[in-house]
């Protein structure tokens, strides 16, 4: 059943024998509120309704936090409402269905540390194609800049700031440019995302000082005692931010993808592609290629070229 069918289902199902199905309807409807899910967790989920506070609500499969939903006064989920944008990937465990990481956000922020671990830039490259598709603003974070040895070291990201993606180089050491982030992510909605041990949850931090308490009011949740990333989490900090902290990940799939679509979505490509000779230019082995030949010019970067080949040879 889809998720949006839940509530009508229900109320068809709670009427009493003989009562019409309009009645049984009128009833559901004034029966439910609408909320935002903020945490999920194994024994539940927690949802804020509109100008209230968080209640605990029985989970249902497809969730998503920052999903809108509707809910009864049993703490039971009737309906998502429609999403405004999404960022997903294929289940781990059955990659033929797919993953909402996170709904309606405006702001993806990829997180990625200049050293310990080293910067992956075919992740970054993951991130935009899947944030481009689920029609969220994308930016990226570099993290741990104290450890550079040179600033050199930030011109692994200029291909991204060529993009027109806004970069930015934090310090949880000392705080540098922790606030030029906050600046960005004001009044809006956001994720973090990134591979383990980037540094996501010392940023959350970072932005919000008391975030461990804030783990800690919902630990009955988690039934956990600690911070540790294994869920989802929203936070609401001040200058209307709020961010949804993630898990950690090795590696990310993307989802419902063809190779046609791969090309399409690398727009540093875009100013060369009227130099190839042929339409459907797949630049990997045409005569005539302006990709190629901006790649050997040094225009395009070599880790961008070389991550849109591994991604056409997966999806196809």
């Amino acid at each position: 059943m889809e998720a949006e069918d839940w509530e009508e289902e229900e109320k068809v199902r709670s009427a009493p024998r003989g009562a019409s199905k309009t009645g049984a309807a009128k009833g559901r409807i004034q029966a439910t509120r609408e909320g935002q899910i903020t945490a999920i967790g194994p024994r539940g989920c927690e949802v804020v309704p509109t100008g209230g506070n968080p209640l605990a609500c029985k989970p249902k499969s497809g969730l998503a936090v920052g999903d809108r939903v509707m809910f009864d006064e049993t703490g039971t989920i009737r309906r998502v409402l429609p999403r405004e944008t999404t960022l997903s990937r294929p289940d781990p465990m059955n990659p033929r269905l797919e993953r909402v990481i996170a709904a309606n956000v405006d702001v993806v922020v990829m997180v990625a540390a200049i050293r310990a671990p080293v910067l992956r830039p075919g992740l970054i490259d993951r991130y935009l194609i899947a944030i481009e598709k689920g029609g969220s603003e994308a930016l990226l974070c570099i993290t741990k800049i104290d450890k550079m040895e040179s600033v050199e070291e930030l011109g692994q990201v200029e291909p991204y700031r060529r993009l027109g993606i806004r970069v930015f180089p934090v310090s949880m050491k000392t705080g540098e440019g922790v606030e030029e982030l906050r600046g960005a992510l004001a009044g809006k909605l956001a994720v973090l995302v990134g591979h383990s041990g980037v540094g996501k949850s010392s940023l959350m931090n970072r932005l919000k000082p008391d975030a461990n308490a804030a783990t800690g009011e919902i630990s009955r949740l988690y039934q956990k005692g600690q911070h540790t990333t294994t869920a989802s989490t929203m936070y609401t900090m001040r200058d209307g931010i709020r961010v949804i902290d993630t898990p950690g990940v090795r590696e990310f799939g993307l989802w419902d993808l063809t190779a046609a679509e791969v090309e399409r979505h690398f727009h540093d490509f875009d100013a060369f592609r009227p130099e190839c000779q042929f339409a459907d230019c797949s630049h990997t082995h045409e005569p005539v290629c302006g990709v190629r030949k901006a790649l050997g010019r040094g225009v395009i970067a070599q880790a961008r070229y070389e991550c849109y080949l591994r991604l056409r040879e997966e999806v196809s």
